[in-house]
């Protein structure tokens, strides 16, 4: 891509960096309505689900000494439960959500690891 700020950038550059800039801005974009659903009024109850967002990406650029560069660049974003919120007239309890699938995975991970480590 062009650095020099005297020379005008190329409409391809100038697309590029859009593209860029949306996505980040998409990626960056975190507020509170992706961690809390829309709270549900069950009776006198208020239920709000809660959830564990994570978010992650990079992008690097490269280039030779005959102006030939490229770029790239990705991202990820992932979500799941981790608790129902409970508001009512007896107070506010938070119960969590259990993952038994990512439970018995890191129980299998830890009992192979026993496992080898016993072997030697």
């Amino acid at each position: 891509m062009n650095e020099n700020p005297l020379v005008p950038a190329t409409e391809e550059e100038e697309r590029i960096r859009a593209t860029m800039s949306r996505g980040l801005d998409r990626l960056m974009s975190v507020s509170v309505d992706r961690v809390f659903a829309e709270p549900v009024r069950v009776g006198e109850t208020v239920v709000i689900p809660a959830a564990s967002v994570e978010f992650s990406g990079g992008f690097g650029f490269g280039g030779d000494s005959a102006s030939n560069g490229g770029g790239g660049g990705g991202g990820h974003h992932a979500g799941r439960p981790v608790a129902i919120i409970e508001a009512g007239p007896s107070g506010v309890r938070v119960k969590p959500v259990i993952d038994f699938t990512r439970v018995g995975l890191t129980l299998v991970a830890a009992a192979l690891t026993v496992w080898r480590a016993t072997r030697r």
